[in-house]
Protein backbone atom coordinates (compact mmCIF):
# COMPACT_ATOMS: atom_id res chain seq x y z
CA UNK A 1 0.00 0.00 0.00
CA UNK A 2 2.67 2.51 1.13
CA UNK A 3 4.25 1.66 -2.43
CA UNK A 4 0.87 2.20 -4.37
CA UNK A 5 0.39 5.34 -1.96
CA UNK A 6 4.01 6.85 -3.28
CA UNK A 7 3.26 6.08 -7.21
CA UNK A 8 -0.21 8.10 -6.73
CA UNK A 9 1.86 10.59 -4.98
CA UNK A 10 3.90 10.65 -7.88
CA UNK A 11 1.71 10.29 -10.27
CA UNK A 12 -0.50 13.38 -9.13
CA UNK A 13 2.69 15.50 -8.83
CA UNK A 14 4.12 14.55 -12.58
CA UNK A 15 -0.24 15.39 -13.88
CA UNK A 16 0.39 19.01 -11.75
CA UNK A 17 3.60 19.02 -13.14
CA UNK A 18 2.68 18.58 -16.74
CA UNK A 19 -0.68 20.74 -16.49
CA UNK A 20 1.49 23.96 -15.17
CA UNK A 21 3.63 23.74 -17.98
CA UNK A 22 0.72 23.78 -20.43
CA UNK A 23 -0.64 26.58 -18.86
CA UNK A 24 2.93 28.42 -19.06
CA UNK A 25 3.05 27.46 -22.41
CA UNK A 26 -0.39 28.58 -23.52
CA UNK A 27 0.55 31.58 -21.83
CA UNK A 28 3.60 32.08 -23.39
CA UNK A 29 1.81 31.27 -26.90
CA UNK A 30 -0.31 33.94 -26.00
CA UNK A 31 2.36 36.96 -25.32
CA UNK A 32 3.67 35.82 -28.10
CA UNK A 33 0.74 35.87 -31.16
CA UNK A 34 0.34 39.24 -29.93
CA UNK A 35 3.30 40.68 -31.50
CA UNK A 36 3.51 40.09 -35.63
CA UNK A 37 6.78 38.66 -36.23
CA UNK A 38 5.83 37.96 -39.94
CA UNK A 39 7.18 41.37 -40.75
CA UNK A 40 10.62 40.83 -39.08
CA UNK A 41 12.12 38.19 -41.16
CA UNK A 42 15.03 39.90 -43.04
CA UNK A 43 15.79 42.51 -39.86
CA UNK A 44 18.97 43.02 -38.17
CA UNK A 45 18.58 42.51 -34.08
CA UNK A 46 20.44 45.05 -32.31
CA UNK A 47 21.10 44.16 -28.63
CA UNK A 48 20.23 46.80 -26.22
CA UNK A 49 20.04 46.97 -22.53
CA UNK A 50 15.78 47.48 -22.82
CA UNK A 51 13.36 44.81 -22.40
CA UNK A 52 11.51 45.19 -26.22
CA UNK A 53 13.68 43.47 -29.09
CA UNK A 54 15.12 46.04 -31.46
CA UNK A 55 15.23 45.31 -34.99
CA UNK A 56 16.90 47.22 -37.92
CA UNK A 57 17.10 46.76 -41.98
CA UNK A 58 20.76 48.50 -41.80
CA UNK A 59 23.14 48.13 -38.97
CA UNK A 60 25.68 50.39 -40.04
CA UNK A 61 22.95 53.48 -39.80
CA UNK A 62 23.34 54.78 -36.14
CA UNK A 63 20.72 57.07 -35.03
CA UNK A 64 18.23 54.71 -32.77
CA UNK A 65 19.75 55.61 -29.44
CA UNK A 66 18.07 58.66 -27.88
CA UNK A 67 14.92 57.05 -29.92
CA UNK A 68 15.16 54.10 -27.68
CA UNK A 69 16.21 55.92 -24.59
CA UNK A 70 12.82 57.68 -24.68
CA UNK A 71 10.70 54.95 -26.06
CA UNK A 72 12.22 52.97 -22.74
CA UNK A 73 11.31 55.81 -20.33
CA UNK A 74 8.04 56.26 -21.92
CA UNK A 75 7.37 52.27 -21.28
CA UNK A 76 8.17 52.93 -17.95
CA UNK A 77 5.91 55.80 -17.44
CA UNK A 78 2.79 53.59 -19.25
CA UNK A 79 3.70 50.99 -17.81
CA UNK A 80 3.22 52.34 -14.36
CA UNK A 81 -0.20 54.39 -15.23
CA UNK A 82 -1.70 51.46 -17.22
CA UNK A 83 -0.86 48.71 -15.01
CA UNK A 84 0.79 46.16 -17.25
CA UNK A 85 4.06 45.29 -18.38
CA UNK A 86 3.44 46.13 -22.25
CA UNK A 87 5.44 43.65 -24.95
CA UNK A 88 6.65 44.76 -28.11
CA UNK A 89 9.01 45.23 -30.56
CA UNK A 90 11.17 48.29 -32.47
CA UNK A 91 11.56 48.01 -35.90
CA UNK A 92 14.00 50.92 -37.71
CA UNK A 93 13.42 50.90 -41.22
CA UNK A 94 15.42 52.59 -44.22
CA UNK A 95 12.88 54.32 -46.88
CA UNK A 96 13.84 51.99 -49.40
CA UNK A 97 12.95 49.49 -47.53
CA UNK A 98 9.87 50.84 -46.31
CA UNK A 99 7.33 49.28 -48.27
CA UNK A 100 8.61 45.72 -46.97
CA UNK A 101 8.17 46.03 -43.55
CA UNK A 102 5.85 49.12 -43.06
CA UNK A 103 2.06 48.92 -42.66
CA UNK A 104 1.87 51.81 -45.12
CA UNK A 105 3.10 55.13 -46.63
CA UNK A 106 5.11 57.21 -46.73
CA UNK A 107 8.41 56.11 -45.99
CA UNK A 108 9.40 57.25 -42.15
CA UNK A 109 6.36 57.97 -41.02
CA UNK A 110 5.84 56.57 -37.42
CA UNK A 111 3.03 53.89 -37.22
CA UNK A 112 2.34 50.93 -34.76
CA UNK A 113 0.13 48.08 -34.65
CA UNK A 114 0.24 44.25 -33.90
CA UNK A 115 3.09 44.94 -31.46
CA UNK A 116 5.27 46.79 -33.42
CA UNK A 117 6.27 50.35 -33.63
CA UNK A 118 8.01 51.21 -37.11
CA UNK A 119 9.93 54.07 -37.31
CA UNK A 120 12.27 55.49 -40.19
CA UNK A 121 15.66 54.88 -40.08
CA UNK A 122 17.06 57.66 -42.24
CA UNK A 123 15.77 60.60 -43.31
CA UNK A 124 11.75 60.29 -43.54
CA UNK A 125 9.90 61.65 -46.53
CA UNK A 126 7.57 63.43 -44.69
CA UNK A 127 9.65 65.10 -42.79
CA UNK A 128 11.97 66.13 -45.98
CA UNK A 129 8.67 67.03 -47.71
CA UNK A 130 7.14 69.64 -44.94
CA UNK A 131 10.46 71.07 -44.26
CA UNK A 132 10.72 71.89 -48.15
CA UNK A 133 7.30 73.49 -47.90
CA UNK A 134 8.02 75.64 -44.93
CA UNK A 135 10.99 77.35 -46.21
CA UNK A 136 9.14 78.67 -49.01
CA UNK A 137 7.18 80.48 -46.74
CA UNK A 138 8.09 83.89 -45.71
CA UNK A 139 11.19 83.85 -43.11
CA UNK A 140 9.28 85.56 -40.72
CA UNK A 141 6.77 82.29 -40.48
CA UNK A 142 9.47 79.83 -39.94
CA UNK A 143 12.23 81.52 -37.78
CA UNK A 144 10.19 80.10 -35.00
CA UNK A 145 11.28 76.86 -35.81
CA UNK A 146 15.22 77.42 -35.87
CA UNK A 147 16.13 77.49 -32.13
CA UNK A 148 14.18 73.91 -31.15
CA UNK A 149 15.23 71.91 -34.69
CA UNK A 150 18.07 73.52 -35.69
CA UNK A 151 19.28 75.65 -38.23
CA UNK A 152 18.61 73.69 -40.73
CA UNK A 153 14.63 72.56 -39.30
CA UNK A 154 15.50 69.05 -38.67
CA UNK A 155 11.51 67.96 -38.26
CA UNK A 156 12.33 64.63 -37.96
CA UNK A 157 13.22 65.62 -33.94
CA UNK A 158 9.36 66.15 -33.94
CA UNK A 159 8.39 63.02 -36.44
CA UNK A 160 10.35 60.94 -35.00
CA UNK A 161 11.41 61.47 -31.60
CA UNK A 162 7.99 62.77 -30.45
CA UNK A 163 5.65 60.76 -32.35
CA UNK A 164 7.58 57.42 -31.85
CA UNK A 165 5.86 58.15 -28.07
CA UNK A 166 2.09 58.62 -29.33
CA UNK A 167 2.90 55.78 -31.34
CA UNK A 168 3.98 53.36 -28.38
CA UNK A 169 0.62 54.74 -26.28
CA UNK A 170 -1.51 53.19 -29.70
CA UNK A 171 -0.54 49.78 -28.72
CA UNK A 172 -1.56 49.66 -24.98
CA UNK A 173 -5.36 49.93 -26.56
CA UNK A 174 -4.39 47.65 -29.33
CA UNK A 175 -3.57 44.85 -27.41
CA UNK A 176 -7.08 44.92 -25.91
CA UNK A 177 -9.02 46.06 -28.71
CA UNK A 178 -8.40 47.88 -32.53
CA UNK A 179 -11.92 48.61 -33.45
CA UNK A 180 -12.63 52.17 -31.53
CA UNK A 181 -16.12 54.00 -31.17
CA UNK A 182 -14.49 56.42 -33.13
CA UNK A 183 -10.55 56.63 -34.76
CA UNK A 184 -10.38 60.16 -33.15
CA UNK A 185 -10.84 59.06 -29.92
CA UNK A 186 -7.75 56.53 -30.03
CA UNK A 187 -5.75 59.27 -31.66
CA UNK A 188 -6.77 61.58 -28.66
CA UNK A 189 -5.86 58.88 -26.21
CA UNK A 190 -2.71 58.44 -27.53
CA UNK A 191 -1.52 62.16 -27.92
CA UNK A 192 -2.63 62.61 -24.35
CA UNK A 193 -0.35 60.04 -23.25
CA UNK A 194 2.18 61.17 -25.67
CA UNK A 195 1.91 65.00 -23.96
CA UNK A 196 1.86 63.37 -20.46
CA UNK A 197 4.52 61.74 -20.76
CA UNK A 198 6.93 64.24 -22.13
CA UNK A 199 5.70 67.21 -19.79
CA UNK A 200 5.93 65.01 -16.65
CA UNK A 201 8.97 62.84 -17.30
CA UNK A 202 10.93 64.51 -20.74
CA UNK A 203 10.77 68.14 -20.12
CA UNK A 204 13.68 68.95 -22.43
CA UNK A 205 11.91 67.60 -25.23
CA UNK A 206 8.91 69.56 -24.33
CA UNK A 207 9.66 72.43 -26.95
CA UNK A 208 10.45 69.22 -29.81
CA UNK A 209 6.89 68.47 -28.83
CA UNK A 210 5.01 71.86 -28.92
CA UNK A 211 6.83 74.14 -31.02
CA UNK A 212 5.69 72.36 -34.59
CA UNK A 213 1.98 71.90 -33.48
CA UNK A 214 1.81 75.48 -32.75
CA UNK A 215 3.25 76.35 -36.25
CA UNK A 216 0.89 74.65 -37.78
CA UNK A 217 -2.18 75.56 -36.01
CA UNK A 218 -1.31 79.31 -36.48
CA UNK A 219 -0.57 78.10 -39.99
CA UNK A 220 -5.10 78.27 -40.47
CA UNK A 221 -6.76 75.59 -41.96
CA UNK A 222 -6.31 76.53 -45.31
CA UNK A 223 -4.61 73.05 -46.60
CA UNK A 224 -7.57 71.21 -45.02
CA UNK A 225 -10.17 70.60 -47.39
CA UNK A 226 -11.88 67.91 -44.93
CA UNK A 227 -12.85 69.28 -41.24
CA UNK A 228 -15.86 67.79 -39.69
CA UNK A 229 -15.14 64.56 -37.63
CA UNK A 230 -17.50 62.76 -39.47
CA UNK A 231 -15.07 63.34 -42.51
CA UNK A 232 -12.11 62.04 -40.09
CA UNK A 233 -13.83 58.52 -39.50
CA UNK A 234 -14.77 57.71 -42.76
CA UNK A 235 -11.35 58.90 -44.44
CA UNK A 236 -8.77 57.94 -41.89
CA UNK A 237 -5.65 58.42 -43.19
CA UNK A 238 -5.34 57.30 -46.33
CA UNK A 239 -7.92 58.92 -47.87
CA UNK A 240 -6.31 62.54 -46.71
CA UNK A 241 -3.76 64.03 -47.68
CA UNK A 242 -1.11 64.37 -45.89
CA UNK A 243 -1.57 68.25 -44.58
CA UNK A 244 -4.63 67.54 -44.11
CA UNK A 245 -4.48 64.47 -41.72
CA UNK A 246 -2.02 66.91 -39.80
CA UNK A 247 -4.54 69.65 -39.54
CA UNK A 248 -6.48 67.13 -37.57
CA UNK A 249 -3.91 65.52 -35.48
CA UNK A 250 -3.06 69.16 -34.75
CA UNK A 251 -6.37 69.99 -33.47
CA UNK A 252 -6.48 66.89 -30.90
CA UNK A 253 -3.28 68.14 -29.79
CA UNK A 254 -5.04 71.47 -28.70
CA UNK A 255 -7.30 69.83 -26.72
CA UNK A 256 -5.02 67.23 -25.20
CA UNK A 257 -2.50 70.16 -24.55
CA UNK A 258 -5.62 71.79 -22.42
CA UNK A 259 -6.78 68.93 -20.50
CA UNK A 260 -3.17 67.64 -19.55
CA UNK A 261 -2.60 71.26 -18.38
CA UNK A 262 -5.35 71.68 -16.12
CA UNK A 263 -4.17 68.47 -13.95
CA UNK A 264 -6.43 66.05 -15.41
CA UNK A 265 -3.86 63.12 -15.57
CA UNK A 266 -5.67 60.45 -14.36
CA UNK A 267 -8.24 60.79 -17.92
CA UNK A 268 -5.41 58.70 -19.47
CA UNK A 269 -6.72 55.29 -17.64
CA UNK A 270 -10.43 56.02 -18.07
CA UNK A 271 -9.88 56.54 -21.65
CA UNK A 272 -7.65 53.67 -21.79
CA UNK A 273 -10.90 51.60 -20.49
CA UNK A 274 -12.93 53.24 -22.14
CA UNK A 275 -11.57 52.44 -25.62
CA UNK A 276 -11.69 48.67 -24.17
CA UNK A 277 -14.89 48.30 -23.19
CA UNK A 278 -16.44 49.92 -25.95
CA UNK A 279 -14.61 48.46 -28.56
CA UNK A 280 -16.69 47.48 -31.87
CA UNK A 281 -16.03 44.19 -32.08
CA UNK A 282 -17.78 43.35 -28.77
CA UNK A 283 -19.93 45.96 -28.98
CA UNK A 284 -22.67 48.40 -30.99
CA UNK A 285 -21.92 51.58 -32.02
CA UNK A 286 -22.75 54.41 -30.41
CA UNK A 287 -24.38 57.85 -32.04
CA UNK A 288 -22.95 60.70 -31.28
CA UNK A 289 -25.59 62.00 -28.29
CA UNK A 290 -24.95 58.48 -26.77
CA UNK A 291 -21.27 58.33 -27.02
CA UNK A 292 -21.25 61.91 -25.83
CA UNK A 293 -23.83 60.98 -22.61
CA UNK A 294 -20.91 58.07 -21.64
CA UNK A 295 -17.78 59.86 -22.25
CA UNK A 296 -19.00 62.88 -19.97
CA UNK A 297 -19.55 59.93 -17.22
CA UNK A 298 -17.01 57.39 -17.84
CA UNK A 299 -14.20 59.35 -18.90
CA UNK A 300 -14.67 63.26 -18.30
CA UNK A 301 -16.77 66.25 -19.38
CA UNK A 302 -13.26 67.47 -21.04
CA UNK A 303 -13.28 64.80 -23.24
CA UNK A 304 -17.20 64.80 -24.67
CA UNK A 305 -17.20 68.59 -25.51
CA UNK A 306 -14.12 67.79 -27.81
CA UNK A 307 -17.13 65.71 -29.69
CA UNK A 308 -20.10 68.18 -29.21
CA UNK A 309 -17.92 71.60 -29.60
CA UNK A 310 -15.71 70.55 -32.41
CA UNK A 311 -16.04 73.60 -34.53
CA UNK A 312 -16.78 72.23 -38.38
CA UNK A 313 -19.91 70.28 -38.35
Amino acid sequence: WQQINIAMKKSTLTNLIAILLCCLSTQLQGQESWIDTSIHSGLIELKTEYTFKTLVSNDSIKTTTETLKNLNNAKLYFDKIFQTDLDFAVLFIENKEWSKYAYFPPPGLPQAGNGNVILGLDKSVVSREVEKMVIQLPEQYWTSLKPVYGENIDLDLFYRETLSIHELAHLYHFKEGTKPQRKWLQELFATLSMYSFIKEQSNSSYELMDTYPEFVIQSGDRMAEFKTLKDFEEKYVQKLTPQNYEWYQMQLYQNAKSIINSGKSDILIKLLNFLINTDLNKNEILSDSELSTRLEKEVGKEIAVILTNWKHK
